[in-house]
């Protein structure tokens, strides 16, 4: 036989739980994942030897299948119940026993508040301090749009997301709030006071900037004969007021007043006529998409007397004589020094200089702004050249203001004309008689000009010669000659004229004589001429180089021509010359060349006397200067070759004394 234990164990006795609430997931589905885990204590009743597993159907819980995911239980609808809320059935078993108890948990997903989600933005101009970008904002002025109308709700506001799901960081004081960028995200938490369930949404602020404004010229209307009232087309500022901005992006109006122009209202209208003068006008530019406006720009209106340049409109043409001569043929480049406040008079025609000044320009362009005036004393850098003159209305105002807003320009023609180009040369030789008073050949003076283009006056010697008015003159006399030519066809009011002057200097033929200075048979012969007259003269030997010396060093013996001429063309004149010498060899073999020996140029010495010897003194032969010379025989006998000795006696011109010459010679065969 055998015995057994019967033991009876108590089961454990769960607790029925509060229901298990959780906020909605985000969307609002009724749906959301639980962690049931959280009532497992509670169901114990902290026993720590007691599990809990949760099951959907109490078919499940009895038989301990089906256990679902107590971490992460998304609650859904079970036999054809309602997924919300849902009951499950809780299981709790002693592990020690195994014994099991049963109790259910409702899970209940809460609605999360439902706001309004697309939220229209907040914009404001940038009014406050244009430029900051920065505007105080009321946060809350789109809160009952924003709940919708649903009770026990709170909105609180962020400036992130992350501030907004956790509830930190709400913005103080959102009724009066400034933003910190431009656009810039606002995130509304709304939260259920009971539940505290929320929702989160945005909305954007942003501050539109103003329109740029500058400051603006006064607008002057210039008017002859002012009655200070004129009409301004007031439209024509737009492009000064937007300043670059898109006309197509923004509107523009003209007010009478600051507060018109604040509102916006009473625009005037174009073209408007001033009510008092000077009259200040308002300005405001709305920006057309965002309706930004500023109302700061303000301008004058004013009519001024006006000015006159050149009123009769006729061209101004101002003519100079070139400062010097152009030979260049190129008139283009000609300048000169033009004195343009000699101009004013013209063009202020009649306007009293005490009240409106002058000014000259290189374009039009600056005379209109006024900007780098020409000097007074100007070069021009083209000929011709068109400069522009300025006239300003310059009469005091009464207030002391700026006069000189009225303004004219006019075109002025500056003009180089030439000075006559003289072809005088600068000396000129006047040929006269060797007696002096006898003119040979008078020069022309031709300036290369001709009336009736030009007009002449000749002077000599500073006076003015009488009949003389052609472009060229015969001058008869020595001296200083000028002429003052002027053009008398490119301008009557210039008439450039230029002088020139030439020196007539008087010059003549020479009288020549020429002579050998060196004596008879010198080693080297010299020739001298010398020449009486009044000219400049030169010389030449046999027809040579010219020479400014009359003396010839190296002159060969025989007969010579000396020629002296006048370096002016005045006449030439000649004279023959003999150079005495004898040859130091001769070949009497009868082929024509050197034959004979004889003395060359003594023709001329009176009673020469010649003597040939042997080397021993034997005296062979004595011949004339005037003969055909010795040929080498004695007593009809040729002689051989050898060097034979001869005695000349003569009697030079210049000194008359009797001289005598030895030399020897070769005779060779």
């Amino acid at each position: 036989t055998g015995s057994f234990e019967i033991r009876v164990d108590l089961p454990p006795v769960a607790v029925l739980p509060a229901p298990l609430q959780l906020c909605d997931d985000g969307v609002a589905d009724g749906v959301t994942v639980f962690d049931l885990s959280v009532r497992d204590s509670e169901i114990t009743g902290g026993q720590g030897s007691w599990a809990v597993t949760y099951h959907e159907t109490l078919a499940d819980a009895q038989a301990g299948q089906g256990a679902v995911d107590a971490q992460a239980y998304t609650n859904t609808a079970v036999g054809g119940n309602q997924a919300n809320p849902q009951t499950l059935y809780a299981v709790v078993t002693d592990t020690d026993t195994g014994c099991r108890d049963i109790t259910t948990l409702t899970i209940r997903v809460l609605p999360n508040p439902t706001p309004t989600t697309e939220l229209p933005g907040l914009v404001l101009c940038d009014d406050t301090a244009p430029g900051d970008m920065a505007e105080s904002f009321d946060l809350t002025e789109n809160e009952v749009l924003l709940l919708n109308g649903e009770d026990g709700v709170t909105a609180t506001y962020h400036e992130t997301l992350q501030e907004a799901e956790s509830g930190t960081a709400a913005i103080a004081d959102p009724g009066g709030y400034e933003n910190s960028a431009t656009p810039q995200t606002i995130y509304v938490r709304v939260t259920n006071d009971i539940t505290g369930c929320h929702s989160t949404v945005d909305f954007t602020v942003r501050v539109d900037p103003l329109p740029k404004a500058v400051a603006l010229e006064d607008f002057i209307l210039c008017e002859l004969d002012s009655d200070g009232i004129g009409q301004f087309d007031l439209g024509s500022k737009d492009g000064e007021v937007l300043d670059g901005q898109d006309p197509a992006a923004f509107t523009v109006s003209y007010h009478a007043s600051q507060a018109d122009a604040d509102a916006l209202s009473g625009s005037l209208l174009s073209p408007y006529t001033n009510i008092a003068n000077p009259q200040r006008i308002y300005v405001a530019i709305t920006n057309s998409a965002t309706g930004c406006s500023v109302s700061t720009p303000s301008f004058e209106i004013e009519v001024q007397e006006g000015a006159r340049a050149n009123p009769d409109l006729g061209d101004i043409l101002y003519e100079v004589c070139d400062d010097g001569i152009e030979t260049d043929g190129d008139p283009s480049n000609d300048s000169a020094q033009f004195d343009l406040a000699s101009q004013d008079g013209g063009i202020l025609d009649g306007q009293d200089p005490m009240n409106y000044s002058v000014s000259y320009y290189v374009s039009e362009a600056a005379a209109e702004l006024g900007e780098d005036p020409l000097p007074l004393l100007y070069e021009n850098l083209g000929n011709p050249q068109v400069v522009w003159a300025r006239v300003d209305n310059d009469t005091p105002r009464a207030d002391g203001g700026d006069s000189s807003i009225c303004h004219a320009v006019a075109a002025l023609t500056l003009r180089v004309n030439p000075l006559p180009v003289v072809a005088l040369e600068e000396y000129y030789t006047l040929c006269v008689g060797t007696n002096g008073s006898e003119v040979l050949d008078a020069p022309v003076l031709d300036t290369g000009l001709s009336a009736p283009q030009y007009t002449f006056v000749w002077t000599l010697d500073g006076a003015e010669i009488a009949g003389a008015g052609q472009g060229s003159h015969t001058a008869t006399q020595s001296g200083s000659y000028g002429v003052t030519v002027t053009d008398v066809s490119s301008s009557a009011v210039t008439a450039c004229g230029s002088t020139a002057s030439a020196e007539v200097v008087e010059s003549g033929p020479p009288a020549i004589t020429a002579s050998v200075t060196s004596g008879a048979f010198a080693d080297l012969h010299t020739v001298s001429a010398e020449t009486e007259g009044i000219g400049d003269y030169e010389y030449s030997l046999d027809g040579g180089p010219w020479q400014a010396s009359g003396i010839f060093d190296g002159v060969s013996p025989g007969a010579h021509e000396v020629r002296a001429r006048d370096r002016n063309g005045c006449g030439l004149a000649t004279a023959a010359v003999m150079v005495v010498d004898y040859p130091s060899f001769f070949t009497p073999n009868g082929d024509g060349y050197n034959d004979t020996w004889n003395i060359v140029g003594i023709d001329g010495l009176q009673n020469a006397k010649i003597y040939i010897f042997d080397r021993y003194g034997k005296l062979l032969k004595q011949i004339s200067p005037s003969g055909r010379g010795w040929d080498g025989t004695y007593n009809g006998g040729q002689v051989p070759t050898s060097d034979y000795w001869f005695v000349v006696e003569y009697q030079e011109q210049q000194a008359q004394t009797t001289r005598e010459f030895k030399a020897h010679f070769t005779l060779k065969r």
